[in-house]
């Protein structure tokens, strides 16, 4: 039964496009894509040009991120939280799961550090290492 009410989906939605017009709609689409991640890619810069940045005498660059949590119920509870400084590669969803200036680490039970905050970090023994 559902072969033929899709044939006659079919039949009801007229003509199938030409070869041509496939061809055409493919190199749209992927012209707005590219025109996505370039707008994406230019957006994220503008963010983080505008996010404190916090460099080291050695010359390293560190941002200001959160340390999240479990996340078994997608509900963060827990708002009280610190914004540490951590390093440039270790920030963001796919980031590592290094060290804060402070020590921090994320545990068994965190997914890891956030994504760049454009929050000042609040960590006062992040703070501390960073003026000394």
């Amino acid at each position: 039964m559902l072969i033929i009410d899709r044939m006659v989906a079919m039949v009801r939605s007229g003509p199938s496009p030409s070869p041509e017009e496939r061809v055409a709609a493919a190199a749209r689409y992927q012209a707005e894509e590219h025109a996505r991640q370039v707008r994406q890619a230019e957006e994220r810069d503008a963010f983080l040009a505008a996010a404190p940045r916090y460099v080291l005498p050695d010359g390293s660059a560190w941002r200001s991120a959160q340390m999240l949590g479990r996340l078994s119920n997608g509900g963060e509870r827990d708002r009280g939280r610190l914004y540490h400084i951590v390093s440039e590669d270790g920030c963001g969803p796919m980031g590592g799961a290094g060290s804060a200036l402070c020590g921090a680490t994320p545990g068994r039970r965190s997914v890891g550090w956030g994504d760049v905050e454009g929050t000042p970090a609040t960590c006062p023994r992040c703070l501390k290492r960073v003026a000394s």
